[in-house]
């Protein structure tokens, strides 16, 4: 038997057991991929109305832990409820490196991502993305700016300034001023490792009006963090700039709203956050290009924008509703604790998300430079 032959034969005995259900389709298009067979021609083998589209099953990949569990409840389970179709939320940390390798590889094994938004501007124009579908996806739902051609919002998010109030004889900073003031308010001070949040912060404390501040000057953010380098820890995760706070080793912080939600609770109000200053992020959804599911994803991205059904992670994970219709619904605890409530968000600046697409692999070469030397 020929290579080719033996290749083909190989092929025809995955497709006899994915129909049989003696494999899963996440196997059977690695099995695709291995034979060196483009996932095109194997949805062509399957037959007329058996294509691998069709697989009843949407998977989700997004950064793991109680993300995972949380989308699932608010998305997932809601929308299998309404269609029947099975959605499974996993932990795949889906990085745009990832997302590359699986479209360059032909071997896509997620139907649809979280990503950031400027990451659905930049792998959509580099061909790694399916486009949205404006027919299904409805985009008047979402904020003015947070839909693209590649990715739509779906939940907001903010770099704010967290404090401990114990450590600053129980007054809130007023803003970066305040941050960057290590004789008024003595101690160190957290940002992330990765810049974002934290360039606009030192900018807007070294006087740049916040209508002003794009594009970024990163030589001038820079200089500004320098400025207090000796006072400030650099966190590389989430978890990590909540750890901080619960050690004591910081007075402040520049961390997610998310984990500020959470040490309010934790600490009894011992640490807090104000808006004042605040970036408010979107994180988007991305449609790898070749995803197994299809055309069938996008039904569950309409979905998803639903208010009620986005409240539940603002409960449940304090991430914002990208719907801003959900405002009308919140009570007094969740407007609070929403980034994207209006009368939060007036405190707070936009980011850029077509700046950060055009400039973020430079900018933070900069900053990690700065940080190291």
């Amino acid at each position: 038997m020929s290579r080719t032959a033996f290749k083909l034969d190989r092929l025809q005995i995955g497709i006899d057991d994915l129909k049989a259900g003696r494999i899963h389709r996440r196997d059977f298009v690695k099995l695709v991929a291995a034979l060196g067979f483009a996932a095109p021609l194997a949805k062509m083998s399957l037959g007329s109305g058996e294509a691998l589209a069709d697989v009843n099953e949407i998977v989700v990949s997004n950064f793991g832990g109680d993300a995972a569990t949380f989308m699932a409840e608010a998305w997932g389970a809601p929308f299998t409820a309404d269609t029947g179709t099975k959605v499974s939320v996993i932990g795949g940390g889906p990085l745009p490196g990832k997302i590359r390798a699986q479209v360059d590889e032909k071997n896509v094994i997620w139907d649809v991502c979280d990503a950031d938004g400027f990451i659905a501007i930049d792998l959509g124009r580099k061909g790694y993305l399916e486009p949205i579908d404006y027919s299904v996806v409805d985009k008047k739902m979402i904020r003015d700016g947070w839909a693209w051609e590649h990715g739509i919002a779906n939940y907001g998010f903010s770099f704010v300034i967290a404090y401990d109030a114990e450590k600053m004889g129980g007054k809130a900073p007023t803003g970066w001023t305040d941050f960057f003031d290590v004789e008024k308010y003595p101690g160190k001070r957290a940002m992330w490792k990765y810049m974002m949040g934290a360039a606009e912060g030192a900018l807007l404390a070294d006087g740049v009006p916040a209508d002003k501040l794009y594009p970024l000057d990163m030589d001038r953010a820079i200089a500004k963090m320098k400025s207090i380098k000796d006072h400030l820890l650099f966190w590389d995760s989430g978890a990590e700039s909540q750890q901080m706070f619960l050690d004591g080793e910081i007075v402040m912080g520049c961390i997610y709203s998310t984990r500020a939600s959470v040490l309010e609770r934790d600490t009894k109000k011992r640490v807090s956050w104000i808006w004042d200053g605040a970036n408010y992020c979107p994180g988007a959804w991305v449609v790898p290009k070749g995803n197994p599911a299809g055309a069938k994803v996008q039904q569950f991205i309409a979905s998803t924008l639903k208010p009620e059904r986005q409240i539940v992670l603002l409960d449940k994970l304090g991430n914002s509703p990208s719907n801003p219709a959900a405002s009308a619904l919140l009570n007094a605890e969740q407007q609070r604790i929403d980034p994207g409530f209006p009368a939060n968000l007036a405190k707070q600046i936009i980011r850029d998300e077509t700046w950060y697409a055009d400039h973020y692999d430079d900018a933070l070469n900069k900053w990690i430079d700065a940080i190291a030397s």
